[in-house]
């Protein structure tokens, strides 16, 4: 028996990759996913309050916030498109995601979106530090 053939088995079987692509891919999807939901309830309630005379002014700030969640959301599913195709542009496209929600955000007096922030920046953050693993250019 030969110990080479035995070595060069077990170097081939190894740990498969924990990291997929899909799963990113997954974790934006759903994020542009929950901000187009937003959006049409936004939308909705714009739409449910223009009709009442009374409240002019937040029908208007409700269709300003539709707008913004649109927006986002279409930020973000380019930037899942993006990276399914590859692409490190999808970095860039999500990290507008991140400033665009920032300075609207800051801009409205509304408080900041942590969570947004914190799980975009970790997200970035793994795109980034598994770049050659998830074959991006």
């Amino acid at each position: 028996m030969e110990y080479s053939t035995t070595q060069e088995r077990i170097a081939a079987i190894g740990r498969p990759s924990a990291i997929k692509k899909s799963s990113f891919v997954a974790a934006l999807a759903i994020f542009g996913v929950f901000s187009a939901l937003a959006g049409v309830l936004s939308l909705a309630t714009s739409i449910t309050l223009s009709s009442n005379a009374a409240m002019p002014g937040l029908a208007e700030a409700m269709l300003w916030d539709a707008v913004y969640e649109f927006s986002l959301s279409a930020l973000i599913f380019a930037s899942s498109r993006e990276f399914a195709k590859g692409k490190m542009l999808s970095v860039w496209l999500y990290g507008g995601s991140i400033i665009l929600d920032s300075l609207y955000n800051l801009m409205t007096g509304s408080p900041l979106n942590y969570i947004f922030i914190a799980f975009g920046l970790l997200l970035i953050w793994q795109i980034l530090r598994f770049r050659e693993k998830l074959e991006l250019v």
